[in-house]
Formats: structure tokens, sequence, C-alpha cells
């Protein structure tokens, strides 16, 4: 399989249908790479649950020409196009089937790269988690992803003493959903190493995920876990004879722990009297969910249209590029309603007449109340309620944080998380502030984030929950003068100033980095 065939494909079937079934294609060296692990073993029988235009039969056939391939596929017209395409593959066992509903089977061997799907559109999600229930007692969380599922499924499948090899997104490694997964691959001794490929790009040109190799064997020894990184595909073919990036005992790894900080090379952060959790301070939640941004947040003319008054609205933000500089303020959020930006969000607090049950009626015409979250909610068009958070953080950032000390009434919706201090926090809002515009943070808080590639990284709330901060002793001997300086430079849309940089820097020093406790920075703390 190369390029030409998957534009040919693509031309044939549309980029629609490709997206609908979650359609990425293997590269030649990638696939190879997954059937030698999968056929190290000594089986004579390769599945592929998925098997799209046929990457790991050409694959297999070179690494062993008398493997017997086996395979499912779900969409009629790839296996169309790929026996119509090539005449080799009439030996190809094919079922057309839905993988994930199907648990009358085991396998020798098993490689796969599974739809990327998310779980908005994994649409009979709810049949299969009830299946997973059934057959492997598991309750898979409904984030889950159409991959996750695969490899669970397939794990369940593996025939003692078989191998597996999947590729797929990394971004279970630290998750929630994910949890069950790492579970399950520890607790059955399967996983032998996780691999990382940094060139996203170079293995899924159309995707924006992080890409790794997951390779498991059924041999009941829970040997300890490698980690390695693999910095283009090439160097696949030789990656498992070269040194991993880490190496875990099974026993260390925790289900519920983030592991994608395990194929970074630097020393990880521990938790010392100078660093405590963030959710020290209160805790992130996510933004407003309305379901339906377009009924539910509108502007100035909009709302006049409808003839529905300013009294129905509440303040927020409802974009995150509508706030340009670190501090955002009430003027701030007035020039944007001035500018008829969509920042009136609807609040119609059970009093419904008039305009306000015109829009309603409106809503439903325009089908609003249909949608996944709305037809959800009783009636459809309740809001959730929310206070203004005094810090909001950025949902997906690129080369830094997006946080931003909110000194408006405005909400939010969920373009940005919003912190709420508890009583012991409300003193220290400022401080949490500038620490997370530092660099210090940036190496602190990545090992929570989750990599999506080409650089675009996203955090959960409980994701910012559990990210290091400085511990109150820590924020108690930071001078005030520097808090004050920091803070009028970031309300005037400046960097934070290198003298609080280097300050943040010595936490890098108690947590196992490399700042000396000789350095000047130390001494303005003491």
């Amino acid at each position: 399989m190369n390029t030409e065939t998957i534009e040919k494909y693509t031309a044939a079937v549309g980029c629609a249908h490709r997206r609908s079934f979650g359609q990425f294609f293997t590269p030649p060296d990638v696939a190879t790479f997954m059937c030698r692990w999968a056929l190290g073993g000594g089986a004579r029988v390769l599945f592929d649950p998925a098997l799209g235009l046929g990457s790991f039969y050409f694959a297999a056939k070179d690494v062993d020409p008398s493997v017997d391939f086996q395979a499912s596929e779900i969409d009629p017209r790839i296996v169309d196009f790929l026996h119509e395409t090539y005449t080799q593959v009439g030996s190809i066992s094919v079922t057309r089937e839905d993988y994930l509903s199907r648990w009358d089977r085991k396998h020798e061997a098993i490689v796969c790269n599974p739809p990327y799907m998310r779980f908005q559109l994994f649409s009979n999600r709810g049949n299969v988690f009830n299946l997973f229930l059934k057959n492997m007692n598991i309750s898979l969380s409904g984030y889950t992803n159409i991959a996750s599922a695969f490899l669970a499924k397939s794990l369940a499948e593996l025939q003692q003493n078989g191998r597996l090899a999947y590729i797929m997104p990394l971004e279970f490694l630290n998750t929630g959903y994910g949890e069950v997964i790492k579970e399950r691959l520890l607790q059955s001794g399967m996983l032998k190493a996780l691999i990382k490929l940094d060139d996203e790009k170079g293995v899924f040109p159309d995707a924006t995920t992080s890409v790794g190799i997951i390779l498991a064997e059924n041999d009941g020894v829970r040997s300890p876990v490698s980690f390695y990184t693999a910095s283009n595909t090439a160097a696949l073919s030789s990656l498992l004879d070269q040194s991993p990036t880490r190496v875990l005992p099974n026993a260390d790894l925790k289900p519920d722990d983030k592991w994608l900080k395990y194929f970074d090379l630097r020393p990880s952060p521990v938790l010392t009297k100078d660093l405590v959790a963030v959710n020290t301070y209160g805790s992130f939640s996510r933004g407003i969910a309305t379901g339906a941004n377009e009924f539910f947040a509108i502007s100035a003319s909009k709302a006049a249209q409808h003839n529905l008054p300013r009294s129905l609205f509440l303040r927020s933000v409802t974009k995150s590029a509508q706030i340009k500089k670190p501090v955002f303020t009430d003027d701030d959020f007035d020039l944007l309603e001035k500018s008829d930006a969509p920042v009136l969000l609807l609040n119609l607090n059970g009093c419904i007449s008039g305009p306000a049950r015109d829009y309603i009626e409106y809503g439903v015409r325009q089908g609003f109340h249909l949608r996944y979250l709305t037809k959800a909610r009783n009636p459809w068009y309740k809001l959730e309620r929310r206070v203004p958070a005094p810090l909001l953080f950025g949902v997906f950032s690129r080369d830094g944080f997006n946080v931003v000390r909110n000194k408006s009434s405005a909400l939010n919706l969920t373009c940005y998380h919003g912190f709420n201090p508890n009583l012991f926090g409300r003193d220290h809002v400022d401080e949490l502030f500038l620490y997370f515009q530092s660099r210090a943070a940036r190496r602190l808080l990545e090992l929570n984030m989750r990599r999506y590639g080409e650089g675009l990284d996203k955090f959960e709330p409980n994701d910012l929950n559990r990210a290091l901060a400085p511990s109150p002793g820590w924020f108690s001997r930071l001078p005030p003068r520097l808090i004050q300086q920091g803070m009028e430079e970031c309300e005037n849309g400046e960097v934070l100033p290198e003298e609080i940089e280097q300050c943040f820097d010595t936490l890098m020093g108690s947590a196992g980095g490399s700042v000396s406790p000789e350095d000047d920075s130390v001494a303005i703390l003491r």
C-alpha cells in the first residue's frame, strides 16, 4: 500500500466516508515492525480486527509468506476497493462485521490500527459497553474512544503465548477513561513495551493526535515494562535492540497515574515541602457546556433581532480567542459586547414569556433541542450553574499555557477551565496566576497534560487539580513587591519579569531539577 492507493481510495469514497469510519492508514515500515513483533512468538495465524487497506496483510506476507492472515472489517466499501485494486489479496479471510459486537473467538496473534474515533462519534457505544460488561465484567467510561475499546477486547482474545501489536493514540495513558485499560494491561501481565512516535505527522498526516505502539505478549510473565521513543518510523527497525528510555517493574505502574511522563528522560518532580497539589488551594472545573452555543451564546445584535431583553443574559467568555491579555476585566468584556461578539449567555431561569418563549420555539425549529447534551436536559434550555472563576486555564495550548486572571464578572464556556478557590486558596489567587505563567510551571504541569500531536496539549480539570504548585510556605516567602510587579506587567500584556521567573525556577531545584541552591534566585526567597 502506498500514498497513491490512499489517494485513489479517498477520491473514490470521499473524506466524509473515511472520517465516519475513523480510517487512517498504517505506513509500510510501521506495519512491518508490528508484524515482526506479532509473529515473533511463532504464531501461524495473524488476525487484524480492522483490515482497512490491508497494510498488515502485505507486511505479514513480507515477514512470513506462509502466514494465514485473517481479518475483520466493518466497511464493505473499503473491502471491495481492496479486492478490486490488488488481485493477490484473495487469500485474506476477511469477515465483514463490527469487531466490537462479536465475542466468540481467540487469536494466536493480533495486529491492529483501530479506528480513530472520539467518544462523541462512537454512536453505538451504549450497546458495545453492555457487551464489555457482560463478557469482560468491566465498565468502560462514556469518554472511552473506539480505539481503546478495540485494544481492551483484543487483549481478552489473545491466546496463551500469543503476541499483540497495536498502533493508536497514546492519550489514554494520561486520561481517566484509560485507567481501566491500563489496569487490564497490568493485571494480565501482558504489557511488554510502549513506544511513542515523535513524528506523528509522518505516521498519520491527516490526524492531530499522539501516536504510539503497544506491544503485549500473553506469556504469563510479569516482566518489566519498557518505554521507548522513536524519532521517526525508520528508527523502528532497530528500536528494540537499543536501550529503552525507561524500564519500570509492572508493580510500580499504577492505573491512575499519568504514564506519558515515562517517555521523558528528565527526572520526574516529586512532592516536597515546596510542592503541593493544586487542589490544596481549590479546584478546576470545566466551563459551561451549553450543547448548542449558536442558540445560547449570542451577540447583542442577535438578541435585539429576537427582541430579547438584556436581563435574560449573563456575561460569558465563549471563545478562548476573545481574551487577548493575561488579565481580563469588565472593561475588556464591555469592548467585546460593543464589538458584537457572541458573549451574551442566555439564562432563562424558569421565567418563560413573550420573546423568550418565541426564541425557545425558534430553537426547536432549528433542532437545538435534539443535540447530544440538550436532549438529556429537562427542560432542554436549562443552563448549568456557575460563578465567575478568578482563574481561567485554556483547555488546549501550543507552546505555553493560556492562563487568565479573570477580574471580570464573566462566566466561561468550555474553552476554559475555571478555578474556584477554597477558603485557603482565596489569598493566593494572584500568586497561583503568576506561577501558571512561569516556565517552571510549564515543566511541572506538563507531567499531567495530554499530548495530541503537532505540539498540541490538552488539560482536563483533574489533570490540573493533581498537578504540582508551590506550597503555601513557599508563597509566603515570595516578596510582595515581586507579586505586585508581576501583576502590573501582566495587566499591561507583558511577559513575566525574569526576577520572578528565577524565583519559580528554584522549585525545579527542590523537585529534582538542575537549579543550584547557591543560585542568586534562591536568596530572594530566604
